[in-house]
């Protein structure tokens, strides 16, 4: 096949992504150049599908492990000992597949933002609807996302011709999909603060800090508190920690989050990241966990996207400048540990690589309780896309893992280990 050949296949398959897949294209184009065709493929694919469990955070101030285990096999949940931490369950998340009769029902087309969550379950609303055909009050229906794929069967709680004129309200209850996962937030025990839900990167985020008891540690971070919960439960809630509240909504979800656990160890400042880092501070800090607002292409399960490589860009260049200030508020031994829920090399391993640039920050390796995890080949780190010099792969194998979804089959991400370094005098 000659090279005119090879590009025209080429351009045909991508175009078929395009259309199947409903992604911006040049974010696809993206992947493609960098991970190739046939992995861009794989990536689309896998993540399509549900994660394969939930990983469960039990706060042993409030219940031990065993009551929780046994509460959540009482509720018939699918659940088991974690393979990597003694202080973590699994719940599994339930995968369904759709008959193909559900292509003779009546469609109702839903947004972006409801897909991945109506695909796992949850019921349709009125807010979510882009687009439906006319069925009546009981029917079957088919939901489909905006590229016309099938996520979930539904009945219809409405007549469809009373759909714009109804305020939020579930429209259609669903009754089978993807996958299932289990209400772990409506139970009660959840509630009461016996347990966290976390995601692997932010799992292994919060234990890869170096974490004393004379550390004063710093949280800006996107989750709704969940991470700083677990920080103040692993150190005793003897440390302080204070939690940054980029805005309204995250104020309000970190607050109703942080009464659960109830810990006087931790304080929220409500601020923009990089405002509150430009602030003067008299208070330094020596531990860090910093997850910024990111692309979140390692989450499962994703249907479609808006994210162009312009928003890429302009996320990683946000998240440059962030940590780039970060020094304004470090202690002069600070640990700090970056996470992201991205599987893109361009806002990874070329983040990594900008901040060690800086002439204040070093890498780090990782903890003992991780390196041990690498060393048994069940945390991995990833090679940098470019060709780059033996001393930036070196610090990058040692400071870095990335979870590539595609083979954890659950939600990936990324980890990066870095030190504040003084000034040489």
């Amino acid at each position: 096949m000659t090279s005119e050949e090879n590009s025209k296949e080429n351009d045909a398959v991508s175009t078929e992504i395009l259309k199947r897949f409903q992604y911006s294209p040049s974010l696809l184009y993206h992947w493609i150049n960098s991970f190739g065709l046939t992995e861009t493929m794989n990536i689309l694919e896998q993540l399509r599908k549900p994660p394969n469990s939930l990983w469960i955070q039990i706060n042993t101030d409030k219940i031990d492990y065993d009551s929780l285990y046994d509460i959540f096999e009482e509720n018939e949940f699918n659940v088991q000992r974690h393979t990597l931490f003694d202080d973590f369950l699994e719940v599994k998340v339930e995968k369904r597949k759709i008959t193909e009769k559900s292509f003779t029902y009546p469609t109702i087309r839903v947004d972006i933002e409801s897909a991945s969550n109506i695909s796992l379950g949850k019921d349709v609303h009125t807010s979510a609807v882009t687009k439906h055909d006319r069925f009546s009050t009981g029917e079957r229906v088919r939901i489909a996302d905006l590229a016309g794929s099938t996520i979930a069967i539904a009945t219809s709680e409405v007549e469809s011709n009373e759909i714009s004129n109804l305020s939020q309200r579930i429209i259609a209850r669903v009754t089978d999909s993807f996958g299932y996962v289990p209400p772990l937030t409506e139970m009660k025990e959840y509630r009461k603060g016996y347990f966290n839900i976390l995601t692997p990167a932010q799992t292994i985020g919060v234990k890869s800090l170096y974490l004393d008891s004379k550390d004063n540690i710093l949280v800006m971070s996107v989750d709704r508190g969940e991470v700083a919960g677990y920080i103040a439960k692993i150190t005793n809630h003897k440390c302080p920690i204070t939690v940054v509240a980029r805005n309204e909504m995250h104020l309000k979800a970190i607050k109703k989050q942080l009464e659960r656990i109830k810990s006087k160890a931790i304080r929220v400042i409500h601020a923009p990241f990089l405002h509150f880092l430009k602030e003067r501070h008299e208070i330094k800090y020596s531990s860090i966990y910093i997850e910024l607002p990111n692309s979140r292409t390692a989450l499962m399960p994703v249907f479609s996207s808006n994210l162009s490589i312009g928003k890429l860009k302009q996320m990683v260049k946000n998240q440059i400048s962030i940590l780039s200030n970060l020094y304004r508020c470090l202690h002069g031994q600070a640990s700090l540990s970056y996470i992201t829920h991205s599987l893109d090399y361009l806002e990874n391993e070329s983040v990594f690589k900008a901040i060690m640039e800086k002439a204040y920050y070093d890498s780090q390796s990782l903890p003992e309780e991780i390196r041990l995890l690498q060393n048994k080949n069940k945390l991995k780190t990833r090679k940098p896309e470019l060709n780059e010099e033996r001393l930036y792969q070196m610090e990058h194998e040692k400071a870095t893992i990335f979870l590539d979804p595609t083979k954890t089959e659950n939600i990936g991400g990324f980890i990066a280990k870095f030190k504040f370094k003084q000034k040489e005098t």
